[in-house]
């Protein structure tokens, strides 16, 4: 399970990598994430790779939920029933 939460800041606010688990952050337009996010994950322990799939599933996820992704795309209730379809035990 991960719980998202959105945070607004300011345009000009820089995060630090600080705790040690991400190496840098980077400010990219919606347009080219979009495009980052269609790039292929390589291996699931490869370290070439964007990020790690759990982050694209985030950014996914922020992409619907501001309306970034088009409800009349063939694929879109494939991609929701794929992020909010899972069963829970």
């Amino acid at each position: 399970v991960l719980f998202c939460f959105d945070l607004e800041v300011p345009h000009d606010f820089v995060p630090r990598p600080v705790d040690g688990e991400m190496e840098s952050f980077d400010k990219v337009p919606i347009d080219v994430l979009i495009e980052m996010l269609a790039e292929p994950i390589l291996e699931a322990d490869d370290s070439d790779n964007l990020w790690k799939p759990n982050v694209g599933v985030v950014l996914i996820d922020f992409l619907v939920r501001h309306g970034m992704v088009d409800a009349d795309d063939p694929s879109y209730l494939e991609l929701i029933d794929a992020l909010r379809g899972a069963r829970c035990a």
